[in-house]
């Protein structure tokens, strides 16, 4: 098929961005169906709370390699290889019969996700000129969070109506579908961009290292973030962090990860920062206000559901519109306001009582997803346009690495807050969607939470402040 026509690169966006639903919507679904898949495979929170992260943890360490392999091996071959593994793991996970096998099932669909989100921008990068990047990235950054945010709807309704092996059942045919429709209508690559050996130490020793952070920062709260078990991790991965970054420079451009895209790339390194700090801000915001609204304003799982849309509703207009405008524009100010109408967001959302309406609720969700929409799209086309063709991958799997990193930050830096005004033992029913501990009031977790949202709004600050340090952008080879 031609590579060049306006037809090929919307096709390729509709491919792409049905993977960028996917692999996000499947690290959420799973938080309101917990509770019924715990119960009747017979698992404690202890092995429960490995159901997602094992998704999480897994897609996190594989995002730069995969990112990678598809600069190496070709991005169409390497996003069908995504998806397949990821429809083999859906099935699996189906048929689990008990915790581990479940556990063991969501790490092999993590293999895929990864594949599939790391490959998905540079898709996109690579078809459309740069005149339209920003609209096809508003476009596919649009898919990213209405999959992060449609998850627990979509997964209690599935539950609800089909029980939760259905959760896993729906990934099947579409992955089919998609695999069908890339081998059919993505161009085939003339040539294979880099035909370089793979870094399998750079991989390895980062790989490691993430997995023992995010690990860490899962489980802090729960085995004490001062324990042996916690600061080893904490150790380890500053260690293997350190050789990463040793064995990167050693090999430079046949590195895995070239540090030159951010030692020498400021408005890389920046773009990727505040990606960073506004996915820390504002990830766990869904998952607080989804008790939130169930436990201290009553409401039932399915309004619970229709609030919580509200912000993808609004990111899923304004993102297009956001990375059209950056085409003309630049990102810069854009990126900012969006991350300072999310601080301003997040300090309303401390502001909900006991006694707050689920308008108020969504007021304030609808002021963070303008924020959102007007910041992801021209952030995400920012990355990918400073960077040359051949690295594509490396970028998109580096934006990829920090959306993953951001969400495990986000919900372990406003649990902790929480537990501070509350107990651990309340986090962890807040995360598990089990009983209250007897005697909890609802203001202390009214409180924890007005804690934790204000700190969520000095990160979006942060970030603010560090996208607008990202300087103009330039030429791929000098930007």
């Amino acid at each position: 098929m031609d590579g060049s026509g306006k037809r090929y690169r919307w096709t390729v966006l509709l491919i792409a961005s049905i993977g960028s639903v996917m692999g996000p919507l499947d690290s959420t679904i799973v938080s309101v169906t917990l509770p019924t898949i715990s119960h009747e495979l017979g698992m404690d929170y202890t092995v429960s709370v490995w159901v997602p992260t094992a998704y999480l943890v897994v897609t996190a360490a594989l995002l730069l390699t995969m990112g990678r392999l598809s600069d190496m091996r070709g991005r169409r071959s390497i996003y069908m290889a995504g998806f397949g593994v990821f429809a083999l793991g859906s099935l699996l996970c189906s048929l689990a019969l008990d915790g581990p096998q479940l556990i063991l099932f969501r790490g092999l669909q993590g293999v895929g996700a990864a594949a599939l989100m790391a490959t998905a921008p540079a898709l996109i990068t690579d078809a459309f000129p740069p005149q339209e990047r920003g609209k096809a990235l508003g476009i596919n950054a649009m898919s990213v969070y209405i999959g992060l945010s449609l998850g627990p709807p979509l997964g209690a309704f599935l539950t609800g109506e089909l029980g939760w092996r259905s959760i896993f059942w729906v990934n099947i045919p579409i992955a089919a579908a998609v695999i069908a429709l890339a081998y059919w209508k993505i161009a085939r690559p003339s040539r294979v961009e880099d035909e370089g050996r793979f870094d399998l130490a750079g991989a390895s020793s980062f790989a490691i290292a993430l997995t023992a952070f995010l690990l860490a920062l899962t489980f802090g709260e729960s085995r004490g973030w001062l324990s042996a078990f916690t600061l080893g991790l904490f150790l380890l991965s500053a260690a293997l962090f350190v050789v990463f970054i040793v064995t990167e420079h050693h090999l430079g451009r046949c590195a895995m990860f070239q540090l030159d895209l951010v030692t020498r790339n400021r408005l890389f390194a920046a773009s990727n920062l505040s990606a960073l700090l506004n996915y820390t801000s504002y990830f766990g915001t869904s998952f607080i206000l989804s008790f939130y609204l169930q436990r201290v304003l009553e409401m039932s799982l399915y309004a619970t559901g229709l609030v919580l849309l509200s912000m993808p509703v609004v990111m899923s207009v304004l993102s297009p519109i956001s990375g059209w405008i950056s085409d003309k524009v630049g990102s810069r100010v854009l990126a900012s306001t969006g991350m300072f109408l999310m601080a301003a967001g997040l300090l309303l959302m401390s502001t909900l009582s006991v006694s707050s309406s689920a308008a108020e609720v969504v007021a304030w969700f609808v002021l963070m997803g303008v924020g959102m929409g007007l910041f992801a799209s021209p952030n995400t086309s920012a990355i990918m346009g400073c960077v040359e063709r051949d690295r594509l991958g490396v970028a998109s799997g580096t934006l990829s690495t920090m959306r993953t990193v951001g969400q495990s930050m986000s919900l372990a830096i406003m649990g902790a807050l929480i537990a501070t005004a509350t107990s651990t033992e309340l986090v962890s029913a807040l995360f598990m969607g089990a009983p209250l501990p007897p005697g909890t009031a609802n203001a202390d977790f009214v409180n924890g939470m007005a804690l934790a949202f204000r700190a969520s709004a000095l990160i979006a600050v942060a970030g603010g402040v560090i996208s607008l340090a990202r300087g103009r952008a330039g030429r791929p080879d000098r930007c």
